[in-house]
């Protein structure tokens, strides 16, 4: 149970809240809450807010549809600001775009490109969501069911395909046989219950190093 009594409001009974989607990264919105909007979120894991032009409670989505669902919730050192994790259901920003920080300061006529950076962790998601609820009509369903055997077949014969495509120097064959090889590597780790992060944490550990597991001597 999140102890509210650690958080500092504001002199109108407010904090702001910093919205971030939890797969990517990515900062969605800015907004204020409530202490009830909080209990809201907290209780309904739909995020609310407190609208400071129309000085009510309002939960976001309410009208479009498009409602941020709790994931995580977070508060800083001082106690005087949130971090809310969330899995936004369609755009979050009222003009349609995913999240409402997409112009420059140094070029607002320029939004600011896609974040990719999560895009693995949505595909191990679903890989995980196969993996428990198979589909038959389903390629990833069908690889896992087809056991440790057939998936590492098919990453071994992804991996000749990179082979073959980076020998032919052509960028876009290399593009996609390396997204074909990336995927099922990521069926293999899902498989084995291995996720994503824990190679991150292991490239981290080699990070400014040679990258080779280094040989103890007999």
């Amino acid at each position: 149970m999140m102890d509210i009594g650690k958080l500092k409001f504001d002199g109108q009974g407010l904090i702001p809240a910093v919205v971030q989607d939890w797969r990517d990264g990515t900062v969605l919105m800015v907004a204020f809450m409530s202490q009830e909007a909080l209990q809201k979120t907290i209780e309904t894991k739909s995020v609310h807010f407190w609208s400071r032009s129309r000085k009510a409670l309002w939960k976001k989505g309410e009208t479009s549809g498009h409602t941020l669902q709790l994931k995580d919730l977070f508060f800083d050192c001082d106690g005087d600001a949130l971090l809310v994790k969330v899995e936004p259901v369609g755009p979050t920003c009222h003009t349609g775009e995913r999240s409402c920080f997409f112009s420059r300061l140094d070029s607002p006529e320029t939004k600011t490109s896609e974040s990719w950076g999560g895009i693995l962790e949505r595909l191990y998601q679903m890989i995980q969501e196969r993996k428990q609820q198979p589909s038959s009509e389903s390629y990833t369903s069908k690889l896992l069911e087809g056991g440790v055997d057939r998936i590492l077949k098919k990453v071994v014969e992804e991996a000749g395909e990179v082979a073959i495509a980076g020998k032919g120097g052509k960028k876009e064959e290399i593009v996609y046989e390396t997204a074909d090889l990336l995927f099922h590597t990521l069926v293999a780790l899902g498989y084995q219950g291995i996720t994503p992060q824990e190679i991150y944490q292991e490239l981290a550990t080699r990070f400014g190093k040679s990258g080779l597991r280094k040989e103890t001597a007999p």
